[in-house]
């Protein structure tokens, strides 16, 4: 088994996806709840390229994901915190794959805190 790892010092600048922001932040700082991230995909290669998911913690999030993005394109995409996760802290990821010849796979941050001012804070962390 080979398994081969590149670690990107600059998240802005990686091959053949750039995803925005690199990092998933839902969180809420304030009593209006916010459980949706949208983020941007701009597929910098002169293929058009397919995207799958891959893993994702199991029924805490929903992600719109596009299926194809064309060379040189961008597309939107959104992650939704589902209901029954809305009230807690988190750090977890996703993982998408391409399929391009070494079917490239992206692991994307995704955490949550939850800051409400009057109020003590009782949540804890869940990882």
């Amino acid at each position: 088994m080979h398994i081969s790892v590149d670690i990107i010092n600059n998240p802005d600048s990686t091959d053949p996806i750039i995803i925005k922001p690199y990092k998933f932040d839902i969180s809420q700082f304030g009593e209006k709840e916010r459980n949706t991230l949208e983020f941007t995909i701009r597929n910098i290669s002169n293929t058009d390229l397919e995207l799958k998911l891959v893993d994702m913690p199991a029924k805490m999030f929903k992600l719109i994901l596009p299926r194809k993005i064309r060379a040189g394109g961008t597309e939107k995409g959104k992650i939704i915190v589902q209901k029954g996760f809305v009230s807690q802290e988190f750090e977890k990821s996703l993982t998408i794959e391409l399929n391009d010849k070494l079917l490239t796979r992206f692991t994307v941050p995704v955490k949550r805190i939850i800051r409400i001012p009057g109020t003590a804070d009782t949540t804890k962390t869940k990882k």
